[in-house]
């Protein structure tokens, strides 16, 4: 037996029933207008379901079938389950408003006190006329405290707040209480204003709480004023003001029925006339041309507008799929010049097979330590424009980089040229894409053509590329430098490059794992090493400066570079040490010499003068743990090793600093960089430069140190001397 506890009252033992249908949960306390709850066991169709209010004076034990589905303010639906087709999802559902009556018009089923609705139901389920289970629900529902009222027109009318004024009493500060002083205040009783009506507070809109204005000629009894006030004062009411004027015609607001909470519409984009830097640039159909972008966070913006002359160069990670495949990025789109004309961009194409900077390489089961290496001008070649398709799992010229150069002239744009790489991916890979996308905005009139991308006019920008070149039959050919940028597992197979930035120090690295057998020829182990490192810098000459011209000679300095077969000897030690190698140059180091020349418009111009590369060595030894040499022993073990690749750009001063003789070097007590005393700084306090005190005080303690000095030194010896002297020798 158990006891049913309703509304603080014991109403009855309810029996225990054998296993059967039955309602979840077995009792309700429904505090709103929708009731859900479940009938589960249900193994026969022909249930029926019904629902009736329960009077205060029924027996709530009844076993009798309700045979309605509803009351005369509730309704009941029922539904089977997708998971369980025994069990039933009901829902009584509660039909009248929740709102006061005194809050609404013209309706009649309101609420004539907060607490709505007080009943209990009782929901049956029946077979053959035989109760199998009852569900008791105790409803205790309030108003809607929210609901301010039902909106009958589509208009609401405003009233003229030039005769009804939004603050009619703005000297009424306190809620609920009355402000001595406040005539208008509507908490003020007649009593308390008759306390104080002969004080009321004076001016517009009920009372002006201010004191008038000091310049008003009404004022002019005021001890404070000054001798002129009699003839430059502003003759005006009290009752002015300037909130007067401030309000305008009342007028009919159109309120929309239609809410929504879909994804808002953009505005229409203010076509700009002629571009400012930092604008948005607008497409030929008035809207922002977007481009893929890095946010701050990291993560890629697929619909960042591009600002005009703001160059960058952003990547993108997606996943390989076949939206991806298809997706052309707004290539060949049309621009607005800033003038009203739009522009075609003049688009190439050119497709690629060295993925290695588009996909991730990894880690293969080869012998390979480095990723191969490709000829990037021969795996480049021009081809015709072709859209992407997706054959068998194969996405056939697929975007994987776009190039745009703006040319600008002023506040237009008169040209945009676009290099689009392409490539065949398949999709059947786990890997994913790195898209590259960049925008360049160049001056044709101030700047070199957009095929020879510059560093600096004339100097280097720090950020930027630094330039390099390759010989070749008496011409330069441009090349990159690169430096390590590990992706993923940090393998120097899988690893990846990027640019070496000028005036940017930085250290970078890949891991290589190495077996026993790789140690068998320390000099083949040293050699790849050695090659792999300066395939990062490729070239012979570097650039003097951001500008420099290729068929200048002059203006670029040869990069040395350290001969491996005269610094470095590798080591092959017996036998009985395998497993180890001595010397090899793991660590690359390009130096860069470089010095400010000058200025142009206060931007100081920085030039390379020299630059170098050299390797420092390294041991490296096979670590089988402990006294065991068996670890070492296994061919299948593979151990990590570290190479790196370092960069430091050294500024040499200008001109040299001058040489010191034998003197200035051995007298250096008069320094105050080498010694405690300081004697050229004994005045220090009262220069400028002092900031300890202000000025004025450095000077005042500086005059009574003077002071102090000169008393003690007319008081004590030897003045005190010449005084007894005087006075004996005089008559």
């Amino acid at each position: 037996m158990a006891a049913l506890l309703c509304c603080g009252f014991v109403l009855a033992q309810i029996p225990a029933r054998a296993a059967g249908p039955e309602f979840q949960p077995s009792f309700l306390v429904a505090s709103g207008p929708e009731v859900n709850f479940f009938l589960v066991g249900v193994n026969n169709s022909a249930v029926k379901l019904g629902v009736e209010t329960v009077a205060a004076n029924d027996d709530l034990l009844q076993s009798t079938c309700v045979k309605t589905n509803g009351t005369g303010q509730w309704a009941m639906t029922s539904s089977v389950d997708e998971l369980d087709v025994s069990t039933l999802n009901l829902q009584l559902t509660l039909d009248r408003p929740l709102v006061l009556c005194e809050k609404v018009l013209n309706e009649t089923n309101c609420c004539w006190e907060p607490l709505c609705v007080l009943e209990t139901l009782r929901v049956t389920a029946c077979l053959k006329g035989k109760v199998l289970a009852t569900l008791l629900v105790q409803v205790i529902i309030y108003v809607n405290s929210t609901f301010q009222g039902i909106i009958n027109e589509n208009n609401m009318p405003i009233p003229k707040q030039k005769y009804h004024p939004l603050g009619p009493c703005p000297c009424n500060l306190t809620a609920r209480a009355c402000d001595v002083g406040c005539c208008c205040d509507k908490e003020c009783t007649a009593d308390m204003i008759q306390l104080f009506h002969s004080h009321c507070f004076t001016g517009v809109f009920g009372g002006q709480v201010s004191p008038p204005y000091d310049h008003l000629c009404s004022m002019q009894n005021l001890h404070t004023a000054p001798e002129w006030f009699p003839f430059l004062c502003v003759q005006s009411s009290l009752n002015n003001s300037p909130y007067l004027g401030l309000f305008f015609e009342g007028d009919t607001v159109d309120v929309s029925q239609d809410l929504s909470f879909g994804v808002a519409k953009s505005a229409a984009v203010n076509v700009p006339v002629g571009y400012h830097q930092g604008d948005p640039i607008v497409r030929g159909d008035d809207q922002l041309f977007i481009i893929p972008q890095t946010s701050l966070n990291g993560q890629c913006l697929t619909n960042a507008p591009v600002d005009y002359l703001q160059d960058f160069d952003a990547r993108c990670v997606i996943p390989l799929t076949a939206e991806a495949c298809a997706d052309t990025i707004g290539v060949g789109e049309q621009i607005q010049n800033g003038l009203g004309t739009l522009i075609q961009p003049v688009v190439t194409y050119q497709t690629t097979a060295d993925l290695g900077d588009f996909i991730p390489i990894t880690a293969s089961t080869s012998d390979s330590l480095f990723p191969k290496q490709q000829n990037a001008m021969a795996s480049l070649g021009l081809v015709d424009k072709s859209e992407p398709k997706l054959l068998k799992g194969m996405c056939k010229n697929m975007i994987l980089q776009a190039d745009y150069v703006f040319y600008w002239n002023g506040t237009t744009i008169s040209n945009i040229d676009l290099l689009v790489t392409v490539g065949n991916i398949s999709l059947h890979s786990s890997a994913t894409l790195t898209q590259r996308f960049s925008v360049t905005f160049v001056n044709p009139v101030k700047e070199h053509p957009s095929s020879v991308t510059m560093s600096g006019n004339p100097g280097y920008l720090t950020g930027k590329p630094v330039l390099a070149a390759l010989a070749s039959d008496k011409t330069l050919i441009r090349v990159p430098l690169k430096i390590w940028r590990p992706v993923g597992n940090g393998l120097c197979s899988s690893a990846q490059t990027t640019t070496l930035l000028f005036g940017e120090d930085s250290t970078s690295g890949c891991l290589l794992h190495l077996s026993i057998n790789h140690f068998n020829n320390c000099a083949a182990l040293g050699h790849t090493v050695y090659e792999n490192l300066l395939n990062l810098v490729p070239a012979d000459y570097i650039a003097r400066r951001g500008n420099s011209n290729l068929t200048d000679l002059s203006e670029w300095v040869p990069l040395f570079k350290a001969s491996l077969n005269d610094e470095y000897e590798f080591s092959e030690i017996e036998d009985e040490f395998n497993g180890f190698c001595a010397a090899i140059p793991a660590t690359m180091n390009i130096r860069f010499f470089t010095a400010v020349i000058g200025a142009v418009e206060a931007v100081p111009q920085r030039v390379i003068l020299g630059a170098e590369v050299n390797f420092s060595t390294v041991h490296w030894k096979m670590s089988c743990g402990g006294g065991s040499t068996a670890t070492c022993m296994n061919r299948s073990v593979l151990q990590p090793f570290s190479i790196s690749a370092a960069v430091q750009f050294i500024q040499i001063p200008a001109q040299p600093e001058p040489v010191q003789s034998r003197f200035q070097i051995n007298h250096r007590e008069y320094e105050c960089s080498g010694n405690d005393v300081c004697w050229p700084e004994l005045c220090y306090p009262l220069t400028r430069y002092y900031t300890g005190e202000t000025f004025s005080e450095s000077i005042a303690q500086g005059l009574l140190l003077v002071f102090i000095a000169l008393l003690s030194a007319v008081l004590g010896s030897p003045w005190s001397s010449i005084r007894k002297a005087w006075n004996d020798t005089t008559f």
